[in-house]
């Protein structure tokens, strides 16, 4: 079960509203009269009991408050409550049950439920500390669901701990709350302070001021009443010397001169010694308790100032770290959610709390930013290096060419244009004439019918010979007269749809592919190429990744260093990235590695389409001949091999073997611009070649 859970938070309240009911109660259990008065208030408060009961899902203990066999009518007389009461105490009972078998899913405050120092309380008290804790620090729960605090010392001296004194602190707060990893956190803070302080002002810690006295109390009370009163003389010194307890005001003198006059009598009062004996323990504890409660709360309430004030200091930190972290928005987006880093500083952030890194001129100097040497790999927050971010992010958003370069650095998009056969659709409109009957006298030509009235007169002849007669009538009733045929011809317009093949321009862009980057770290790109060599890399990393392009950073001097940007595990390749950004560039120089790893990388399938960029002085040796003709081969295959050369003073032989080399002028106020154009004619060349 969470500390959190709604179950354990119910069956708390539940306990709480059964311990006031249980005060209120007493006055009727030492025989005295609550009234009518009193009485319904215990009703009103029954009712909120059982509601808090049903709440925790505990069927036991609401069948154990159920009052069905209680008389109603009998609500308002002491022997109701007396037998209500005898039942609550059960339900506790079993609520109690079950809050000891739930525990914290972190593992220190499991630790302080479990094994918390027993001057805080006990399991229970410890749990309903921490539920409160969390409660308080919960800006999800409405204050009517969340557990007060006790009224024990150790559970108002955790709720001092959420007691604000400030709006800033009153904001801090605010958003500790409303974050869960930084509320648990917080939690885990504060019990850990609370355990520290109970135990370093502990009364049997030797280190105490009032270790010696108590020990010498503890002796005392453990002596009998004739061995106390007659030895106090001696005990009163043994006290004088232990430094507090010359301050003890139980009455030495008068214990002592009372035992001497009542130990002389011949029959000592047994009973009187008793009791003078009993008081004097009393006032010997009672005056030691007054003193140190007194002095433990002034030490704790000293510790919890300093350390709320440290306590907030951090967080302050915690929240601008935060707030910068978001800040750069879609700089570090396509390397890892803003969101999701701002998660993960806070989530190992603890770690520089516990070490007190932030107290340090490490702390002082990255406030704006995590600082110095914290590894993930560690335990605790990568060195993310957001400075340096920050600085290639205001380097990227005010200039509009380096963004123009990114863009287009890469492998160059080539149209071809070529014609295909095409089948389109193809529609013909055609003039048709169609027969139809027309008026008589537009005779087209003879037919056979059985109309009488187009029948030519030579049939008609036949009808009226009575040797043709029947001959006549045959030839109606087969319609085989010879007539005459009337017609017209009506003018349409009909559609037709065909299909004809024609030639079309057709063009293709080849898609961008993966990029292979060779960075020149040798001493002589220290200074300005440095920085421009990293900016550019760092440019067109973040463009691959926003087109989920595959991006290989190789850095060559002497030998080479390779990391896959295209891989990236969030916070190993942000951190790999921002590695490579901080190096300073040393060493010599030799191009020749970079570009066989590059020429083996292409031979796997993912790398096969990859184009080369290699960004140099070119103050460097010639290429080795095998390199050479690898890279020749690999351009066969419409593979491009880019340098970028900073600077004037290049080899021209290594040069040569790029398909392009675009320069950058270190000296020149729009070198920037210039490089662009550069990169832009190559696309303008290939249009006008096709």
């Amino acid at each position: 079960m969470q500390t959190t859970d709604k179950s354990r938070r119910f069956a708390l309240q539940a306990m709480q509203g059964m311990s006031l009911m249980r005060q209120q109660y007493a006055a009727l259990s030492s025989g005295k009269k609550l009234g009518r008065e009193g009485l319904a208030q215990l009703a009103s408060g029954k009712l909120r009991l059982q509601e808090a009961v049903a709440r925790t899902g505990s069927k036991a203990a609401m069948t154990m408050l159920d009052d069905g066999k209680l008389n109603p009518l009998k609500s308002m007389q002491d022997a109701y409550w007396r037998q209500y009461f005898a039942s609550m105490a059960t339900a506790e009972t079993e609520l109690k049950a079950d809050v000891l078998k739930s525990y914290s899913d972190n593992k220190e405050i499991r630790q302080f439920e479990k094994f918390g120092s027993s001057q805080i309380g006990d399991e229970l008290e410890r749990k309903a500390i921490v539920q409160s804790l969390a409660d308080g620090l919960d800006n999800s729960l409405p204050a009517s669901e969340r557990l007060p605090f006790a009224s024990g010392q150790a559970a108002q001296e955790a709720f001092l701990f959420l007691k604000t004194e400030s709006q800033e602190q009153q904001e801090l707060q605010e958003f500790v709350a409303g974050d869960s990893c930084l509320s648990i956190q917080t939690q885990t803070e504060i019990l850990g302070c609370l355990q520290e302080s109970y135990e370093r002002t502990s009364i049997e810690n030797p280190e105490t001021p009032f270790y010696a006295e108590n020990a010498i109390i503890q002796k005392m009370k453990g002596l009998s009443d004739g061995e106390l009163l007659s030895s106090l003389d001696a005990y009163k010194k043994d006290l004088d010397e232990s430094g507090t307890g010359r301050d003890n005001s139980a009455a030495f003198d008068f214990y002592a001169d009372w035992y001497k006059k009542e130990s002389g009598k011949k029959k000592p009062n047994l009973h009187e010694i008793e009791v003078h004996a009993r008081k004097l323990r009393e006032d010997l504890q009672k005056s030691l308790d007054e003193r140190y409660i007194a002095w433990r709360l002034e030490q704790l309430d000293t510790a919890r100032k300093a350390y709320l004030a440290d306590l907030y200091k951090y967080l302050a930190w915690v929240r601008k770290s935060v707030s910068n972290i978001k800040k750069l928005g879609s700089m570090i987006s396509v390397f890892m959610s803003p969101d999701k880093l701002a998660e993960m500083f806070v989530a190992s952030s603890r770690k520089l709390w516990a070490d007190r890194k932030w107290e340090s001129d490490g702390f002082a100097n990255s406030y704006d930013f995590p600082g110095h040497g914290w590894g993930l790999s560690e335990g605790r927050f990568g060195d993310y290096g957001f400075a340096l971010l920050k600085e290639f992010a205001d380097l990227l958003g005010n200039d509009e060419a380096l963004n123009d370069l990114a863009d287009i650095i890469g492998r160059q998009e080539e149209e071809q244009e070529r014609y295909e056969k095409e089948l389109r659709d193809k529609i013909e409109i055609k003039t048709e004439y169609h027969p139809h009957p027309a008026y008589r006298g537009q005779i087209s030509g003879l037919k056979l019918s059985g109309e009488i009235s187009s029948a030519l007169p030579t049939e008609l002849a036949l009808s009226q010979t009575p040797a043709t007669t029947l001959y006549f009538a045959q030839k109606f009733a087969e319609k085989k007269l010879l007539s005459y045929a009337y017609i017209n011809r009506v003018k349409s317009v009909r559609t037709e749809h065909t299909q004809e093949e024609v030639d079309v321009a057709s063009t293709e862009t080849e898609q961008k592919g993966p990029v292979i980057i060779c960075v020149d770290t040798s001493g002589s790109m220290s200074g300005a190429p440095e920085r421009i060599a990293k900016t550019i890399t760092f440019a067109l990393a973040k463009k691959c990744l926003e087109g989920e392009r595959g991006c290989y950073l190789i850095s060559f001097s002497t030998g080479i260093e390779v990391q896959d940007l295209s891989v990236f595990d969030a916070a190993g390749g942000l951190t790999a990235l921002i590695r490579f950004l901080r190096n300073s560039f040393n060493g010599g120089t030799d191009a020749s590695p970079a570009l066989e790893h590059s020429l083996e990388l292409m031979q796997k399938k993912e790398w096969k389409n990859a184009d080369v960029l290699v960004v140099s002085d070119m103050i460097m040796r010639t290429l080795a001949d095998d390199v050479v003709r690898k890279m020749k081969n690999q351009q066969e295959k419409k593979t491009k091999f880019y340098s970028l050369v900073i600077g004037s003073s290049g080899n021209s032989d290594v040069m040569s073997c790029f398909d392009e080399v675009w320069s950058y002028d270190t000296n020149a106020r729009d070198a920037m611009r210039h490089l662009v154009r550069q990169i832009n004619s190559i696309g303008e060349r290939g249009e006008k070649d096709i």
